[in-house]
């Protein structure tokens, strides 16, 4: 690993590190309700934070595994429904347009690097979208 790559790994985590909340602040959370709003707000800083170490010629992706097959898709927009569930939009490799209702005891993916279909055209934010 070259020095500047090894420098610029130990400022990410130290950023990381930073964002890791108080003591105080851990306890007052455990005591938030168990919704699917504190859970999307949770996802929301999260796929943001992956979000902007991806280049122009990637989108955030999601992985999902069960019962042996795999689905990828890229995500175009994330909403909730309280109390307890979490929707995804987005959009297969194929260009098939995708929505996946969870409820919040399922949430579980691996966000990964996807690459985008058309890179020279301009990249659009995920939608988060909280009801009224």
């Amino acid at each position: 690993m070259e020095p500047t790559d090894f420098l610029r790994k130990m400022t990410e985590t130290n950023m990381r590190m930073a964002r890791v909340p108080s003591f105080k602040q851990q306890l007052m959370q455990i005591n938030e309700p168990y919704t699917a709003k504190s859970i999307f707000r949770q996802l929301v800083q999260q796929i943001q934070h992956f979000e902007a170490a991806l280049n122009e010629e990637y989108d955030v992706g999601i992985k999902l595994v069960s019962f042996g097959q795999s689905v990828q898709f890229s995500v175009v927009s994330l909403g909730y429904l309280d109390p307890n569930l979490i929707w995804f939009e987005g959009m297969l490799p194929d260009g098939t347009n995708v929505e996946l209702l969870q409820h919040i005891s399922q949430i579980s993916f691996l966000m990964m690097a996807v690459k985008r279909a058309e890179p020279e055209k301009p990249k659009t934010p995920i939608g988060f979208q909280c009801p009224q």
